[in-house]
């Protein structure tokens, strides 16, 4: 018996170099790294989560297909649990971008070449972008999907320690594709700019300047 997954997730698969050990982080019902092993594309993986009760959903499914042998499930508040040595590949997927920032921020290890990583994040991916940018981490692949009317973001990064210039427009377009899901992503993203600079417009021309320099980079994104 194989498992399925949804759009939003075989986005993240794809990422995945794989011939390792990957871990993934917050993984809820353990459905990813049910799927890598199954497929064959990691030789294991470690299925982490904060939640005592998702990690027992991961464990039921983990008993279901047979792996036992092959995941290991680690109660982990991030990256707390674990050390540089225990995973090839790292993913984070299924939580917001500050708050993937905030986690990699706590661990002092993760800035290393020998990790792959590959995140998701469920909202304010500027974020962590920014985050990247500002330690060292360079963006590869980002990949744009949608599973109902939410557009999701995936994209993978590793360190390389050069810490290259970006503006805060960069932090919002990445190295997304034209492409309409990306388009449509990056829209929503602009709506909700459009209203921070609509409010502050008439308060705070410093930061506005800023801000509709950012509108109008997306926008020109968006049309090219």
């Amino acid at each position: 018996m194989s498992i399925n997954l949804t759009p939003r997730l075989l986005a993240v698969a794809s990422l995945v170099k794989g011939g390792g050990i990957i871990a993934d982080i917050g993984t809820d019902h353990g459905y990813l790294p049910i799927y890598l092993v199954q497929t064959e594309k990691v030789n294991g993986a470690i299925a982490a989560d904060i939640g005592k009760m998702p990690l027992e959903n991961a464990r039921k499914s983990v008993e279901e297909y047979n792996l036992q042998n092959k995941i290991q499930l680690r109660l982990s508040d991030g990256l707390r649990e674990f050390n540089e040595a225990d995973a090839q590949e790292i993913i984070f997927a299924g939580m917001g971008g500050t708050l993937i920032a905030e986690k990699l921020a706590e661990i002092p290890w993760v800035k290393t070449n020998k990790i792959h990583f590959i995140f998701q994040p469920q909202s304010r991916a500027e974020d962590l972008r920014r985050f990247l940018f500002e330690n060292g981490f360079e963006i590869g692949i980002e990949l744009a999907t949608h599973e109902g009317r939410r557009h999701y973001i995936t994209f993978d990064a590793v360190y390389t320690g050069e810490i290259k210039s970006f503006t805060e427009a960069d932090c919002f377009i990445g190295k997304q594709s034209h492409n309409e899901d990306s388009h449509k992503h990056l829209s929503q993203q602009l709506s909700r700019l459009q209203k921070k600079y609509d409010a502050l417009k008439n308060v705070d021309s410093e930061n506005t300047d800023e801000l509709l320099y950012t509108i109008n980079e997306i926008q020109r994104f968006i049309n090219d």
